[in-house]
């Protein structure tokens, strides 16, 4: 026989009793508490006393005790952070949440439900409020969520917003929201060492800009974010021209005496001034750049090394310090990649080297990392790669078993994936490209005479118009700066023809850059320039506003063994001449190079970065592979000498 006794439970009892009682609270059946929002006139919602007791401790300690709402059967619901209060909608959602544990979140409501949530001790709800919002946290809200997150002391969520704004200050400072921000927390960013910012002159026009917004209550606190400010990382002219002369400047002794102090240490440094009498100033950490400071560093990427080796180490050129630092190594071997720079990265694709020929990925400077991202459609080397709207278009290229390419691809960010679009009308090789008006790609690049054949190549220079997808030859390339300049007054040479070229973008628009092309172009750029250096193959080239860099190569003899090159020069458009740079770490040619912004964090002190996994094991094939080329051309060598008998 069976036991005597069987305990019965139903699992959709209790959700089908807190659902009767929420039906019953909305008929207003067996009601006893009337919550008051708005006072006299406003919203009222009727309840169940002992439901609210059970959901929160709030209306526990409220309804239980001798208080005057637990004996009126009233509670009237005031002083809340956005008069009048929340909308009616959203309190009846908070009240149902209370019987049922369900509750609907939207963008719209999540602020008003939010603050219902801390006002009633609701943890759950106001927890799920957090990570709501943090799924959601991006540029345009972050500091908005980041005021939320203290307000309501959601640590988490603050932390992540603390994160997004001190990687991305320079963009955050200009929202509107940032200039309604209190006091306080306009000082506690101005105080933070890690925010990523352009330029200390960026952060003055912030700080008087945020004053300005209400000038008869917040001058008073003018002098105190002035003493934030690195005087020392400003300019001497705009230290000058700009900084003194204004009036909450010149006005306040302090500040007056502070921007004397910055003046002077520039001058010392310029003087050079090496005395060990001499003693810093007591603010001599404040003259060091903040450690999210930009700073312009002109980045190499791969290559071939000496002995043949492929790359993956990258290097950059501080250009404040006039010296090389070390950068990440990317997760590939490369050698006649295309490399394009947008907002926010730095892409790069494509190989000579088969088994990368398709990989493409990107640098975050914020991050100091890189990340692969969707491959190319077709493996190839020596294409074009370019901006335009936000969106990347691969022009070309060459593969190890084909003449070249005539395609032409896009890649959307958004979606991580690439598209064809319709081919270009002849094979475009060594492809280098200029967008303009964000919308038309001007290229110079070579094709074969005979498309069946490689004997011999031709120079094209062509426009691309993205909108129409049509194509048309032009005499030059416009000559709009000196990079476009340079381009055209090398542009027959193997000099260019082998080398890379950092793609660039012009916001002027079409019909201007037509009338800007020109053939054929002034030599004149070159008059200062070693004449051997002219001579180099595979050579990277890129620009840093109006300057232009030629960097690495191997140098073109008649010798079998090349002769790879650690030099790097840099064109000077302020003194119309060209300077050799400290040599790079290592000799390296068929690299690329461009300028990108890196936080100082990444470039102080000594940086080593460790090889990825995925070279380690590779590093030793490709090694086992050149020296059996070498041997086969050392082979060939001993059979061409004569034979004497």
């Amino acid at each position: 026989p069976g036991p005597e006794a069987e305990d019965f439970e139903r699992s959709s009892h209790w959700s089908e009793l807190c659902w009767r009682q929420n039906e019953q609270r909305r008929l207003g059946l067996y009601c006893d508490i009337t919550l008051c929002f708005g006072g006299a006139g406003g919203p009222e919602f009727r309840a169940h006393r002992s439901v609210l007791a059970a959901a929160t401790k709030y209306f526990r300690a409220l309804l239980s005790g001798q208080f005057a709402e637990s004996r009126s059967g009233r509670v009237e619901m005031r002083d809340w952070r956005c008069e009048p209060g929340p909308e009616p909608a959203t309190v009846e959602a908070v009240i149902q949440y209370m019987y049922t544990g369900r509750i609907r979140l939207s963008t719209a409501s999540v602020h008003e439900v939010l603050e219902l949530a801390d006002r009633f001790l609701l943890t759950r709800l106001k927890e799920f409020c957090g990570e709501f919002l943090k799924k959601r946290l991006h540029l345009s809200n972050c500091v908005a969520i980041h005021s939320l997150a203290h307000m309501y002391n959601l640590s988490q969520l603050a932390l992540k917003a603390v994160d997004m704004i001190r990687r991305n200050f320079h963009r955050v400072i200009q929202d509107e929201k940032f200039y309604a921000l209190p006091f306080h927390f306009v000082r506690d960013w101005l105080s933070d060492l890690e925010i990523t910012v352009d330029s200390e002159e960026a952060l003055f026009e912030t700080v008087l800009k945020w004053v300005q917004r209400n000038a008869e209550e917040r001058e008073r606190y003018f002098e105190e974010l002035f003493k934030l400010l690195r005087l020392s990382q400003m300019k001497p002219t705009y230290l000058t021209w700009r900084v003194k002369p204004e009036r909450l400047v010149a006005d306040n002794e302090v500040c007056v005496k502070l921007v004397a102090e910055a003046v002077e240490r520039h001058a010392l440094r310029a003087e050079n001034v090496q005395s060990v009498t001499f003693q810093p100033p007591a603010s001599y950490v404040s003259s060091l750049p903040r450690f999210g400071q930009n700073m312009d560093v002109i980045m190499v990427i791969g290559g071939v090394s000496e002995g043949g080796d492929y790359l993956s180490e990258c290097v950059g050129y501080f250009v404040d310090e006039d010296r090389w630092v070390n950068l990440p190594h990317i997760h590939n071997h490369l050698d006649g990649h295309a490399v394009a720079v947008t907002e926010s990265y730095v892409y790069v694709a494509g190989s000579r080297e088969p088994g990368f020929a398709k990989t493409v990925e990107r640098y975050n400077p914020n991050l100091n990392t890189w990340q692969q991202v969707s491959s190319l459609m077709t493996g190839k080397h020596s294409f074009g790669l370019t901006e335009v709207k936000g969106k990347l278009y691969s022009i070309g290229g060459h593969g190890n078993f084909s003449p070249g390419f005539k395609d032409v691809t896009v890649y959307n960010p958004e979606l991580d994936k690439w598209y064809n679009l319709e081919s270009a009308p002849k094979i475009l090789r060594d492809v280098k490209a200029l967008a303009v008006e964000d919308r038309f790609v001007y290229i110079a690049a070579r094709t074969p005479v005979n498309p069946d054949t490689e004997d011999e190549l031709t120079a094209v220079i062509t426009c691309y118009d993205t909108g129409t997808r049509q194509w048309q030859d032009v005499a030059s390339l416009p000559l709009i700066d000196n990079y476009c300049f340079f381009q055209m007054s090398v542009v027959n040479s193997n000099f260019y023809q082998t080398a890379s070229c950092c793609p660039k973008s012009y916001s002027l628009e079409n019909e201007e850059a037509v009338r800007k092309i020109a053939s054929p172009a002034s030599d004149e750029i070159l008059e200062s320039l070693p004449p051997e250096v002219l001579s180099i193959e595979g050579a990277a080239i890129c620009y840093y506003k109006d300057d232009i860099f030629i960097i690495g190569g191997w140098k073109n003899s008649a010798d079998i063994d090349k002769q790879y090159r650690k030099e790097a020069y840099r064109y000077c458009a302020e003194r119309k001449r060209w300077m050799l740079l400290p040599p790079m770490p290592q000799p390296r040619c068929r690299a690329t190079a461009c300028h990108v912004r890196i936080p100082y964090r990444y470039l102080h002190g000594t940086q080593r970065y460790p090889r990825p996994q995925n070279l380690m094991w590779q590093k030793g094939c490709i090694r086992q592979i050149q020296e059996r080329h070498r041997h086969t051309v050392n082979m060939r060598r001993v059979a061409c000498f004569p034979i004497k008998c």
